[in-house]
């Protein structure tokens, strides 16, 4: 045995080395925008906040907030509207009522795949041509039935806040239990305006 022990000492000195390396290089991390919502060009002739996609798959695995399975839910299939028709009014907050019961996450919570129906952003040409993109962090209040009751950019450029919020208001996520009773949810949701290498740090 004490005669294999040189070689496995090099071994494990090889192996602390490549393993070092790569938490360097972030190899084993998840890539910054990973999960993002992709927002939508303005060119594309979409309105606001209506395009949506079923984010969260619908599937039957368990909510990270939620101690009972997901519901499968279909994607609400916003419709691109035609370049020059009317706006929909953009999504408001909703008022705040009274509410003493338990809430679930906290601002460093990543909702992405909470969501069951995600509105998309519009990249505006506005804010395209000033050059802003990346990644756009959102914090957000979920109510009992799923509906987000506020919306706060937090990170990013300021340029595509807006968007960002008016995108988080009209998305609908899973109902919040907190063992089997309906609860309400904070965290955050990240928005990727442009391409992935154009993400910034949130």
């Amino acid at each position: 045995m004490k005669r294999y022990l040189p070689y496995l000492v090099s071994i494990l000195a090889v192996v602390a080395v490549f393993a070092v390396g790569c938490f360097e290089r972030d190899l084993f991390a998840q890539p910054a925008g990973a999960g993002a919502i992709v927002a939508i060009d303005e060119a594309a002739g979409t309105s606001g906040s209506n395009t949506k996609e079923n984010a969260g798959g619908g599937s039957a695995s368990k909510s990270k907030y939620s101690t009972g399975p997901r519901k499968k839910v279909r994607s609400s299939g916003g419709k691109n509207v035609r370049p020059g028709a009317a706006p929909q009014a953009a999504p408001q907050p909703r008022p705040l009522k009274p509410y003493a019961g338990p809430i679930l996450g906290d601002k460093y919570t990543f909702l992405n795949f909470e969501v069951i129906s995600a509105a998309k952003p519009i990249y505006r040409l506005k804010a395209k041509q000033a050059g802003a993109s990346g990644l756009v962090q959102v914090e957000v209040l979920i109510d009992e039935n799923g509906d987000v009751l506020t919306a706060r950019a937090r990170t990013g450029n300021k340029l595509l806040w807006d968007e960002a919020e008016q995108a988080a208001l009209a998305s609908k996520f899973n109902h919040p239990t907190d063992n089997g009773r309906p609860a309400r949810a904070t965290g955050f949701l990240v928005y990727r305006f442009g391409n992935a290498d154009d993400d910034d740090e949130p």
